[in-house]
């Protein structure tokens, strides 16, 4: 765990180097000044976990500091120390949002450590409150982006869950492959403006190269110089970002709030980096969700292409059947309508022949239609079947292959049998077994 890192404040410089041995003793990291705007330029460089200031100082009294400091360093503790301990300064104090209260002249040098680490224990337990507040919404969230499988909506969800937690006018999540510095913005959401294109490369740039799992960056305040440069062109009071490996792909989740804003905490960061990896990985299994939809429906489309060469391999085997059922009818037509066209015939013969050629044509119309009805592409609707009509119709279709092969069909099938399926392919079954029979 790390040292903690206090800032004494105090124009009595007696108190400040009481102040910073006794904590020294008592092993904190301490910085000290009596000049409080000394003190906020410490605060723009240096991380600090507790400021432990003065109340009554002539350049600036400590409530004022404590706002400024807690700008540029949202997760600061405050301690504050007084000789005029009445109880309005304490109602003050807590209003300001002091961490805790002590007298001076300290009653006993453990008092002031037992103070100072009372007041870090507190402050993390108002983290500990502050990430529990939000941690069922953020479960109930995370159920929902883990069962859509739509990678178009999810990006949606992902993008109003981080807006709704998190209050922030500005969503990014980046996609990256591999080692390489290229990337794509898969989700974005911008407001109030969007960022100069300058200015996104720049941002762009910056984060691709960084080494660390996660950034909590302010306008001011201790951190990279080029960051808080961008966050001021944009407008932005603070920014998160978290980097998540996922399926040998880096995801770069973005947070961004404007002014006037309170910046985020390190508690914001824990729970932004919690919602972005739980989104990784719903994006990571959307995304085998819809490969694997694709691959099916290409494996269904091959079974298709299949079952429609197997068909059509057969014609071959029915060609000269074929031939013959549809020459028989044409040659009888064209009898019919010789015969019909005699000037001698009476209207009565003349009616016989045309009635032979309206039942020939019609049988080649039925010879034609089952033709094409076995050879149409199948449906992909399962629908039910009347068993002895399917098979009848294969049969009606090999007639002349069975009756060339000198064997006589006999049927035994109940006029109520019914099944569910692709009647094509239910066809192409009986004809497999009948063209396998005669062989």
């Amino acid at each position: 765990m790390t040292t903690p890192t206090i800032l004494v404040v105090d124009d009595d410089r007696s108190i400040v180097k009481l102040c910073q041995r006794l904590l020294e003793r008592a092993s904190f990291q301490v910085l000290a000044s009596t000049d409080p705007f000394e003190a906020l330029k410490i605060l723009e460089v240096h991380r600090v976990d507790l400021l432990l200031t003065d109340i009554r100082m002539p350049v600036m009294d400590g409530f004022e500091l404590i706002e400024r400091g807690k700008a540029l360093q949202p997760d600061l503790a405050v301690l504050v120390m007084t000789g005029f301990g009445t109880v309005d300064t304490a109602i003050q104090a807590l209003y300001r949002g002091v961490d805790g209260l002590i007298l001076k002249p300290f009653e006993n040098t453990a008092g002031l450590v037992e103070a100072v680490q009372r007041v870090l224990t507190y402050a993390r337990q108002k983290q500990e409150a502050a990430r529990a507040q939000v941690l069922k919404p953020l479960f109930d969230i995370t159920e929902t982006l883990l069962a859509e499988t739509s990678l178009q909506t999810l990006e949606k969800l992902i993008q109003n869950a981080i807006i709704g937690i998190f209050q922030c006018e500005y969503v990014g999540v980046i996609q990256r492959e591999g080692q390489g510095k290229g990337g794509n913005l898969i989700v974005g959401h911008m407001l109030p403006r969007q960022l100069d294109k300058d200015v996104w490369e720049k941002l762009f740039r910056i984060l691709i190269e960084h080494d660390s799992t996660s950034i909590l960056i302010h306008q001011t305040g201790p951190g990279n110089a080029e960051l808080q440069k961008i966050l001021r062109l944009a407008g932005w009071t603070s920014l998160m970002v978290t980097f998540i490996n996922r399926g040998g792909r880096e995801f770069i989740f973005l947070a961004g709030r404007s002014s006037p804003a309170q910046p985020y905490t390190s508690a914001d960061l824990d729970l932004f980096t919690m919602l972005a990896r739980q989104a990784a990985v719903a994006l990571e299994n959307a995304r085998l969700y819809t490969d694997l939809k694709d691959y099916i429906r290409r494996v269904e489309e091959s079974q298709q292409a299949l079952v429609q060469a197997e068909k059509m391999a057969a014609v071959g085997r029915l060609v000269a059947s074929l031939a013959h059922e549809i020459n028989n009818p044409l040659q009888s037509l064209q009898n019919c309508l010789h015969l019909a066209l005699r000037a001698d015939l009476d209207p009565e013969q003349r009616s016989h022949y045309l009635n032979l050629t309206e039942t020939e044509l019609n049988r080649l119309i039925q010879t034609v239609r089952r033709m094409l009805e076995f050879y149409r592409p199948s449906s992909h609707e399962r629908t039910p079947i009347q068993l002895a009509k399917a098979v009848q119709h294969v049969v009606d279709l090999m007639r002349s292959e069975i009756r060339s092969r000198g064997v006589e069909v006999s049927l035994n099938i109940p006029e109520d049998a019914e099944i569910s399926g692709l009647e094509d392919q239910i066809q192409q079954v009986f004809f497999n077994l009948i063209l396998n029979a005669l062989d």
